[in-house]
């Protein structure tokens, strides 16, 4: 039998990185990877959306390049878009995979079968560990619409891999993938509708982030109905239920986007503890109910972002190295963006949660149109910087960026907000100016003048 000390079931994110890590440390690494390396963010996730972002950004760039004294055609190939995402999910799959090999991770392409604590089977052999990462991910949601059963119903995964024809899409479900195929698709002229059965979009979120989204979804064009119910699908409709009632909505189409579900298969022999939604239960340091078991990113149901996966593999790097670790994972560190233009991006507590918590707290918000660089490039017509503090000490809670650049400028305020920074201390630094990034000082510079004691 191949004794190795550790054995890591998945090649995304988390599990690949956790790997080259330990096998850094002097472990002997071996990781299984069914599908392809990079997991769901290289290949159905992150890297193909921002792939198809981007061309989404240019598209709409030259939809208004008369503003800018350029004349341009409106010609665009969906087909080169959807080949120049296999490209680079093909870059980065080489890539992780050579790493992998150079670190001299032993690397089994096959699936997995835990047989029990100690022993994996994968191609007819058996591997035995000391100690096993489950990293095997997630899955989009799917759900059955009566009457669709000869639509097009499709999945986040099919949209990216099959790239299919049409000119109108509905898309169920109002969050971040959402949000950005429909402006993908939008941007190049479909005719998109996003269902959401909640009150209103991110719900449980700020209420900046739904303000955001809708600008966005209203700038584009895109139908959007909130607090609305899909009964079932009828001669070529969709029929809906909402407060006005009964809604008739022709579609031949459709995206689920209802969430994910952890991928549990492997391990099914094992007697692990599960939470209400089958996802893993761990500790801090992302044991499960063995302890020599770990499990980390999207199979925890832990927030499912790479970012997430990426510090869970941090922590149990370190635990496992050491025996311990000196960070703990903490979502209200956890920046995140929706890659439309203008970005969005958060990071901290947002209002509800403050408001629950008791904690006394201000909000500041100015608008793009006061920052210089917006009216330079012509895009200070959406956007805004939200910053919540506490009213006290002025340390920073939380922050909402609706900015071009929103992706990097967040991550400067989920530094602040982890180091317990205050308001004044950002104020403090100098900014490049003319620059996005100067919004940051112009926030913080209205909060501390107008607090100052006269």
């Amino acid at each position: 039998m191949n004794k190795f000390d550790i054995a890591v079931i998945g090649a995304g994110p988390g599990g690949y990185s956790l790997a080259l890590i330990l096998a850094k440390a002097g472990n002997k690494v071996v990781i299984f990877e069914e599908s392809f390396f990079g997991g769901n963010c290289v290949n159905r996730g992150c890297i193909p959306t921002k792939t198809l972002m981007k061309s989404a950004r240019i598209a709409n760039t030259l939809a208004r390049s008369k503003d800018f004294g350029i004349d341009s055609e409106n010609y665009y190939d969906l087909q080169t878009m959807f080949k120049n995402v296999a490209n680079n999910s093909a870059k980065l799959q080489n890539a992780i995979k050579g790493g992998l090999t150079t670190s001299n991770v032993t690397i089994i392409e096959a699936s997995a079968t835990v047989i029990d604590e100690n022993t994996i089977e994968a191609n007819g052999s058996q591997y035995s560990f000391d100690k096993l990462v489950i990293a095997s991910g997630s899955r989009p949601n799917f759900f059955k619409i009566e009457g669709a059963e000869a639509t097009n119903v499709y999945t986040s995964d099919d949209l990216l891999t099959k790239n299919p024809k049409f000119d109108e899409l509905t898309i169920i479900g109002g969050g971040a993938i959402s949000l950005e195929f429909a402006y993908f698709y939008a941007s190049f002229g479909k005719k998109v509708t996003i269902i959401e059965a909640a009150p209103q979009l991110f719900a449980n979120l700020d209420e900046s982030i739904s303000r955001a989204a809708k600008a966005v979804i209203a700038e584009k064009g895109i139908t959007l109905y909130e607090a609305t119910k899909v009964l079932r699908y009828e001669d070529g409709a969709l029929i809906l239920e909402n407060h006005d009632g009964h809604i008739y909505h022709k579609t031949n189409n459709i995206l689920l986007a209802v969430g994910r579900r952890a991928n549990n298969e492997a391990f099914a022999s094992l007697n692990l503890k599960f939470n209400e939604k089958n996802f893993i239960e761990v500790n801090e340091f992302f044991q499960t109910s063995i302890d020599h078991i770990y499990a980390i990113g999207d199979v925890t149901g832990k927030l499912m972002l790479s970012t997430v996966a990426y510090k869970h593999g941090d922590i149990v790097a370190k635990h496992i190295i050491t025996g311990s670790s000196d960070e703990k994972f903490n979502a209200r560190f956890i920046p995140w963006t929706i890659y439309a233009t203008p970005e969005i991006a958060s990071v901290g507590s947002s209002e509800q949660q403050l408001q629950a918590q008791g904690i006394d707290y201000e909000v500041a918000e100015i608008a793009a149109s006061s920052l210089p660089r917006a009216h330079a490039e012509n895009a200070f017509k959406l956007g805004f910087i939200k910053l919540i503090f506490n009213k006290k000490t002025f340390e920073i809670l939380g922050a909402t960026i609706f900015l071009d650049e929103a992706s990097l400028l967040i991550n400067q305020i989920a530094l602040a907000i982890k180091s317990k920074l205050t308001i004044l201390d950002l104020q403090k630094s100098a900014y490049t100016h003319p620059t996005l990034s100067e919004s940051i000082y112009y926030i913080t510079r209205q909060i501390v003048f107008s607090n100052l004691d006269k």
